[in-house]
């Protein structure tokens, strides 16, 4: 009863901060829809960093308990009891829904920075959900596999399907699941992560979420996301990436609001961060001007400026949205105020999402 699996992180464009109040908190029931991209890196795109989490696990009467291990470069880190408990919350569920009782092990990989704001939980517990589902043989679906996957982490419910995707926010542990919207390639649009920082953020996203509510901004950013959602599902579907782009912007400036002036604050951008974000809404003014001068024939045709847009989760570092075709006018942008192309990495949305595999980590 062995199984391993591989899932990509995602990319909110309409976030998930906050948990239903009228359910049970373990359940991540959310407070509004969510959609998102799940990103995978662009191959050959001279990034050390490539966005897949690979786990395996394993079901045995040979165990006495379960234990789960983090694989890093410095040697497997064992998962501390706070950390198990998220874990079993997924295995647990699946153990139940199969009438198996045996301990397990775990050992997980990332390929990318773990708990920097990059969704290393998303990635993380898709693929759990994934590979334990498979070694219990319950032959779940998608739709089951993302309701197993929002009790580790409610953002990987969202990275067990690949392209776009929309998380139906429900008001039970059955009516609350992600959906693909459309595949990698029926909407043209790319990213570029800005590494402010690979650290550790201070406080991880599944305790910072709990102080959302103290918010005085709180109830107009679930409100606000709601109507988004609905707007950016609509301009996904019609390849309105200006749509995407400034609703993404927009929603992002209302979580991170709520996450300020919440009780107490929560401030996961650095100078750094607002550098950048400075730089893109700078560079697409210029694109717009530019475009306004050449319809007015002011301005013969150019180059100047870009159309791109930033949106970043709970983390300093940034993802700045474009269409394919200005991925590299958008890493151009970044390095005229010092990011490195080392401190890049090129996304686009991925092929697949979640899915077993039968390389195993041990």
């Amino acid at each position: 009863m062995k199984s391993s699996a591989l899932a990509h992180p995602n990319i909110a464009l309409i976030k998930y901060w906050g948990r239903s109040t009228n359910q049970p908190s373990y359940l991540n029931i959310p407070t509004n829809d969510s959609i998102s991209m799940t990103k995978e890196t662009i191959p050959n795109a001279n990034s050390e960093i490539e966005l897949i989490t690979q786990t395996t696990i394993e079901f045995s009467e040979s165990y006495n308990e379960d234990t789960g291990f983090l694989q890093t470069e410095g040697g497997d880190i064992q998962f501390n009891e706070v950390q198990m408990e998220r874990i079993k919350k997924v295995v647990d569920a699946l153990r139940a829904s199969a009438k198996v009782d045996l301990k397990f092990k775990m050992i997980s990989k990332n390929m990318f920075p773990t708990a920097a704001g990059l969704a290393s939980s998303a990635s993380a517990f898709a693929a759990l959900a994934t590979c334990a589902s498979d070694a219990l043989n319950l032959g779940l679906n998608k739709r089951e596999l993302s309701m197993y996957a929002r009790l580790g982490s409610g953002s990987a419910s969202r990275s067990i399907h690949g392209g776009f995707v929309r998380w139906n926010k429900g008001d039970s542990h059955e009516t609350s699941f992600a959906e693909q919207i459309c595949e990698c390639n029926e909407f043209n649009i790319a990213a570029i992560i800005a590494l402010i920082n690979r650290g550790k953020k201070e406080v991880s996203s599944d305790v910072g979420i709990n102080y959302a509510h103290t918010s005085i901004f709180n109830p107009v950013k679930i409100k606000k996301s709601e109507e988004q959602a609905i707007e950016v599902l609509k301009a996904i579907r019609e390849d309105d990436f200006r749509t995407v782009g400034s609703i993404s912007e927009k929603n992002c400036l209302y979580m991170h609001s709520v996450m300020m002036t919440s009780d107490p604050p929560l401030f996961y951008w650095n100078p750094n961060t607002l550098k950048v974000i400075r730089q893109v809404v700078n560079t697409r003014r210029q694109f717009f001007q530019n475009h306004d001068l050449i319809k007015k024939g002011i301005q013969e045709k150019g180059k100047k400026g870009l159309e791109c847009y930033f949106t970043v989760d709970a983390g300093p570092n940034i993802h700045c949205l474009c269409r394919n075709e200005d991925i590299e006018k958008t890493a151009n942008m970044l390095c005229e105020i010092g990011i490195s192309e080392t401190d890049m990495v090129r996304v686009r949305p991925s092929v697949e999402g979640s899915r077993v595999v039968k390389e195993h980590l041990f």
